[in-house]
């Protein structure tokens, strides 16, 4: 019962906030307006002409005194973006962007596609799909490199692998290590035993092999592997810049 009541309020609460009231425009070249005051102070307004596909949003900053701002869409572009105030036209998308989840509650879907997403303003049902794609490619992320190994417990040549929290290293990782060594050795030797040249190298290859191993072999990377590699490299280049 209580949290029907919760959902109630919430509910009459958000419906006050997003009250978006309608009257014809009094600007030139708009048709209709769109206006409200949110809960914070702020006075919100959408002019628009859906004939020639315009809008134009104004806003009423609370925080600044009411300081007014308004930004005119024409054909899905921004074309003027202006501080009322003080004439400036130009570094307040941000106020835009702050608001956008209130803007985009008009209830003039028309009006919300003519936006054409700018300052991140879209439909409700346009947030979810964004939302729900971030949270699949994120969960694809997940699954793809940081799934969690299998529960795995031997005892070989005195060696033994923790329970999910360690990779076998495989032969290619040997081989890897190998590769890595050696390549940043000859070019400090190529390099007249230059420590900068070889850590420079080290490094890089440490970043390389982290990639191949997620993005070509398709396995999450080894990062005692890679991180070897960058610490060498790093210590090899402080080494030879400051000290050799």
């Amino acid at each position: 019962m209580n949290n029907k009541k919760k959902a109630t309020s919430v509910k009459a609460k958000n419906a006050v906030q997003y009250n978006w009231k309608r009257r014809p425009s009094e600007i030139r070249g708009y048709h209709r307006t769109l206006y409200m005051n949110a809960d914070n102070g702020d006075y919100l307004r959408v002019d628009y002409n859906l004939i020639d596909k315009r809008v134009r949003l104004y806003l009423e900053a609370a925080n600044e005194g009411g300081n007014p701002y308004y930004s005119v869409i024409s054909n899905g572009k921004v074309t003027i973006e202006r501080s009322v105030s003080t004439g400036r036209s130009s570094g307040f998308s941000h106020k835009f962007h702050e608001r956008a989840e209130i803007f985009s509650t008009i209830p003039n879907q028309e009006v919300v596609r003519l936006i054409n997403r700018n300052y991140n303003i879209v439909s409700r049902q346009a947030q979810q799909q964004i939302r729900e794609q971030k949270q699949k490619r994120i969960d694809e992320t997940r699954n793809r490199y940081f799934s969690e190994s299998e529960a795995v417990s031997y005892d070989r040549d005195t060696r033994t692998t923790r329970r999910g929290d360690s990779i076998n290293i495989r032969v290619i990782d040997a081989i890897d290590f190998i590769i890595g060594i050696l390549s940043s050795l000859i070019m400090y030797i190529l390099f007249q035993y230059s420590f900068i040249v070889m850590g420079i190298v080290s490094a890089f290859y440490g970043i390389i092999i982290g990639f191949i191993d997620m993005f070509l072999r398709n396995r999450p990377p080894l990062l005692g592997k890679v991180i070897f590699f960058i610490l060498a490299g790093a210590c090899a280049y402080v080494y030879g810049y400051y000290i050799f």
